[in-house]
């Protein structure tokens, strides 16, 4: 599998990503989807749906099939991405900067995790606990270890098996409500698990540090789950205005924080979660559910149409055995030389290239002393502009006779094979045959 086949399928994975996420969006505003409960719900729906785009759709394959069968586009340029493609001659080069960017990714995700263990180590625990924090983890239900730290300007939490929240020291001098909501609204993050949510999510975003759709619907996510445990704060606590007033005096301190963690302010939606606070949405449960319906509709639709017109291909496999069809290469009325050379036949909507300059392959003195006769098989790659992009030998038949069979057709040139009247690059077996007469 080559570069080009890697760019190929990633670029053409991508815009379908773009397409997914375009069409979410614009279904969501347009149907005033605002609930957090279910805008969480469906913004991770439509990050899975993305994610999961390879396995939802049939990969075009690349080989030859049996008699009468169709030789498709090669994925360097297939899935309807060929002219973007060609924006990047140095295919290899780009590879290696979207490998080096996941690097990137990993070890910042990695240097994260490295400065949240720093920083419990130089926190200092919480103990005995006040009554504030002890009553919200009565309300919450979750008793995980409590510290100060000068270190961090925002709470965080993280940790699992064993979480940890860690609060800046200043929480500690604000009044009781403003404690209360302030725990409360960590806890429950521990209580939601949100640390290993949190942690697939980083790792999603090193892998696709490239992409801005994805960016995009994972803040999104990371938006509506923090409204979702902004409303369950204030349900809990009933404090709405001294949760309010936290967020603001929080939201003044400078951040700059590890990841992964879920952090009490993310990202600098601020206004967004305030305004949520300060006006509640309501929608019918009927008009919620016909808006989910039509917004899923549209996201069915949308992926339909793009794995349709941006499909991901197959890695080239070796020819389908069973009886396979010739038709010479020769153009019609062409007369055959003794060292003719057949290629498999091209049918249904991909159009054959046909040769403008072809050259026979030429015996070498020692093959013809020898009286060799037979066939070699090459696997040639015909470019967009029909130039031999590649020739490789399939099945041999004498070194020397190999050789002069690769470097002659090499040097072919073709009118290029069209699918759906585009130029395409495709791949075909081709046979040349060494005859003594």
């Amino acid at each position: 599998m080559s570069a080009s086949w890697w760019l190929g399928n990633l670029l053409a994975y991508s815009v379908q990503v773009a397409l997914v996420v375009v069409v979410g969006a614009l279904a969501a505003a347009l149907l005033r989807l605002k609930q957090p409960r279910v805008m969480l719900a469906y913004w991770q729906a439509l990050l899975a749906a993305c994610l999961l785009l390879p396995l939802l759709q049939p990969w075009q394959r690349m080989d030859l099939a049996p008699a009468g069968g169709t030789a498709t586009a090669i994925s360097i340029e297939a899935g309807g991405v060929d002219s973007l493609v060609r924006l990047f001659p140095l295919r290899g080069w780009v590879l290696l900067v979207l490998v080096a960017g996941v690097g990137v990714g990993l070890l910042r995700l990695a240097l994260g995790l490295w400065r949240l263990g720093h920083y419990r180590r130089a926190a200092l625990r919480i103990v005995p606990l006040p009554g504030t924090l002890l009553e919200a983890q009565t309300l919450v239900g979750v008793a995980p270890a409590l510290y100060f730290s000068d270190r961090v300007e925002s709470p965080v939490t993280f940790g699992w098996l064993d979480p940890v929240v860690i609060f800046p020291g200043r929480v500690e001098r604000m009044d009781e409500n403003q404690q209360r909501a302030i725990a409360c609204h960590e806890l429950l993050h521990v209580a939601r698990r949100d640390w290993l949510v949190n942690l697939f999510e980083e790792l999603i975003l090193a892998f696709f540090w490239f992409h801005p759709a994805v960016w995009w619907v994972m803040r999104s996510i990371r938006l509506a789950r923090e409204q979702v445990v902004d409303s369950q704060v204030v349900a809990l606590s009933g404090a709405r205005q001294p949760y309010l007033h936290a967020l603001l005096e929080i939201a003044a301190a400078p951040r700059a924080m590890p990841v992964p963690a879920p952090l009490f302010l993310i990202e600098s939606q601020l206004a967004r979660r305030v305004a949520l606070l300060v006006k509640e949405v309501r929608m019918s449960k009927p008009r919620l559910i016909a808006s989910l319906v039509i917004a899923l509709a549209c996201l069915v639709a949308a992926g339909w149409w793009a794995v349709k017109t941006f499909w991901l291909t197959a890695p080239l496999g070796p020819p389908t055995k069973g009886a396979v069809t010739y038709g010479f290469l020769s153009a019609p009325g062409d007369n055959v030389t003794p060292n003719s050379v057949m290629i498999y036949n091209v049918e249904g909507d991909v159009k054959a290239p046909i040769p403008i300059f072809k050259p026979d392959p030429a015996y070498t003195p020692q093959a013809r002393n020898d009286k060799v006769e037979g066939a070699t098989v090459l696997t040639v790659t015909v470019d967009a502009s029909g130039n031999v992009a590649d020739a490789l030998v399939k099945k041999s038949l004498r070194a020397d006779l190999d050789e002069s069979a690769v470097k002659t057709v090499r040097t072919w040139k073709f009118q290029p094979a069209t699918l759906k009247g585009k130029p395409v690059p495709v791949r075909v077996m081709v046979e040349v045959l060494f005859r003594l007469f």
